[in-house]
């Protein structure tokens, strides 16, 4: 299959058709007709002028048609800048038990979920954030398939947002470089180690957000020179 070029892909113009597709089906008077009635991030500006929402979602298991999320976090950046002020977490109730192998993993318990918040309640707090900014995830068609997931439980049908994934970005500069890499180099420790970033724990939502956007800052300035200009719209990865 041909990989599709940013650079020339109409992008605004197909994320405007999927937003005017989802909004008439979307519930009325819901958060997501709210949203997606409000106009998208500008993607033709410099990098450097975009605002970001780095988001990481943990969830019961690996298919969104089965599983839920359970717990999210986000931080926003303006640019490079990660603004720690808008750090963000909620534990989210999944009103489904919680396999145990998913347990060990991100260490969010059957008592400590059905303390969080509703999934509905949690996704007005996101689509909220995210208003008009673009999402930042590492292997965001993950993060994407849970969302869409979650809105077309609650709201009535998906969204259409320009999302940046840093797992396209860092396999991007790989080839450009034309180096060689394995699966496991692509995972976002070992990027972050390629890039000198300090180490953190694993499988908190927060952290990982947090981790995600360090790593951004990091592949955008690595991919353009200081004086240079970065279109947001070549940022972008197609889901």
């Amino acid at each position: 299959m041909a990989r599709l070029r940013l650079s020339w892909f109409p992008h605004a113009s197909w994320l405007a058709l999927r937003r005017r597709y989802h909004r008439r089906r979307a519930k009325p008077d819901s958060a997501l007709v709210h949203f997606l009635d409000t106009p998208v991030a500008d993607i033709d500006a410099d990098w450097r002028q975009g605002e970001y929402l780095v988001l990481d979602f943990e969830t019961t298991g690996l298919d969104p048609r089965q599983d839920r999320l359970l717990s999210v976090g986000w931080v926003v950046m303006r640019g490079p800048t990660i603004d720690l002020s808008t750090a963000h977490h909620e534990v989210i109730n999944p009103r489904i038990g919680i396999p145990e192998q998913s347990a060990v993993i991100h260490c969010i318990t059957d008592d400590a979920a059905a303390e969080g918040l509703p999934e509905r309640v949690a996704l007005e707090q996101v689509l909220e954030a995210l208003t008009g900014r673009v999402l930042v995830a590492h292997n965001a068609r993950f993060e994407i398939a849970f969302l869409n997931a979650a809105c077309r439980r609650q709201f009535g049908a998906g969204l259409a947002i320009p999302v940046i994934d840093t797992l396209q970005l860092a396999r991007q500069g790989f080839e450009r470089r034309h180096l060689h890499h394995g699966p496991g180099e692509l995972r976002l420790d070992a990027l972050r180690g390629r890039y000198h970033l300090p180490r953190y724990h694993a499988h908190h939502a927060l952290i990982d957000a947090l981790a995600t956007a360090e790593l951004h800052s990091a592949l955008c300035q690595d991919r353009v020179s200081p004086t240079g200009r970065l279109a947001v719209r070549n940022l972008l990865s197609v889901l």
